[in-house]
């Protein structure tokens, strides 16, 4: 464990470092989770170059020049690649695609454009918008732009789309019967549920009731903002030993002087570190599922979250 927050100090310094005052801390603290989660060093020549290939090809009103997580988002995932001039214009295109499958303009759309990866990327696109629309088929008034990247990310399987949206709605209503918020949080959980399987199952909900009443007992109190890692854990089959581990990983984090107000994203942040290492390779569940996806699940969340986040700062400012 100690190993696990030297290498997110030394990301978390490094990037802090680079980004500067003008860059939220959510944003700064959601990078170093990307590369600590990976078990990397952050190599801040290969970002500044990704950046700089990103401003190139971009246009000034961008989404990728007018939003700095967005643009960060990218330069993470194109800092490595030898043609970095071909990944970005790759991922425009896959914007583009979106954009034909009738998603809207967005950030989400943005961010959602870095999951379009199969073979066929137009057919992925359009699976995505169904998916989309029976989404707002279940929750017309909660599903909204924020639920593109996952929407496509889940039509990268052919699983059927209106079984998955059912048992979506199916666990939401479970979990509001057993006293969670209702609310866009609730509703990520339930998306999270069907990932390894969209059959129902009918342990799912009280093993979730399970795990949020150790986590209080343990004195972490499960707001909204937290619904989801309970998903990501719940997918895992944490047991109460993992469990135990997973608070005193939290706690070493929290008491980080860079998260001493940021309580909520240390415990996503300690989740994220955690189950790659310590759960995942052993677990029968999610055989189907890699450790890859799992990331970029839980990255396409916590991205779309912060984007939330940064803008409600921003307007209240």
């Amino acid at each position: 464990m100690e190993q696990i927050i030297q290498l997110f100090e030394q990301n978390y310094k490094k990037i802090e470092k680079f980004a500067g005052w003008t860059t939220g801390k959510p944003i700064v603290l959601l990078m170093a989770s990307y590369y600590t989660a990976r078990q990397q060093e952050v190599n801040i020549d290969e970002l500044q170059d990704a950046i700089a290939v990103i401003k190139k090809e971009t246009g000034f009103f961008s989404t990728l020049r007018t939003n700095s997580l967005v643009q960060y988002v990218y330069a993470m995932q194109i800092a490595s690649e030898a043609n970095k001039e071909g990944a970005i214009r790759e991922l425009l295109s896959n914007t583009e695609i979106l954009r034909n499958a009738k998603f809207s303009n967005t950030s989400f759309t943005t961010i959602a454009a870095l999951f379009l990866t199969s073979e066929n990327k137009e057919q992925q696109a359009e699976r995505a918008q169904m998916m989309y629309r029976e989404m707002r088929k279940k929750h017309i008034f909660l599903t909204s732009y924020e639920d593109v990247p996952i929407a496509v990310l889940f039509a990268l399987d052919d699983a059927d789309i209106e079984q998955r949206a059912d048992t979506m709605r199916r666990y939401y209503d479970e979990l509001k019967a057993s006293k969670f918020y209702q609310g866009n949080e609730l509703q990520a959980l339930s998306q999270i549920l069907t990932m390894a399987s969209i059959e129902y199952n009918k342990q799912i909900v009280p093993y979730i009731v399970a795990i949020r009443q150790q986590l209080e007992q343990a004195k972490i109190k499960m707001r909204p903002a937290l619904y989801i890692q309970l998903g990501f854990l719940a997918l895992a089959q944490i047991n109460d030993e993992q469990l135990q581990q997973l608070i005193d990983l939290y706690e070493l984090f929290k008491n980080q002087k860079y998260l001493k107000w940021y309580k909520e994203q240390a415990f996503a942040i300690a989740v994220q570190q955690y189950l790659p290492t310590s759960t995942l390779g052993t677990n029968e569940l999610l055989s189907v599922v890699s450790i890859e996806l799992l990331l970029q699940m839980q990255y396409a969340i916590l991205a779309t979250t912060t984007i939330v986040a940064v803008s409600s700062t921003s307007s209240n400012n």
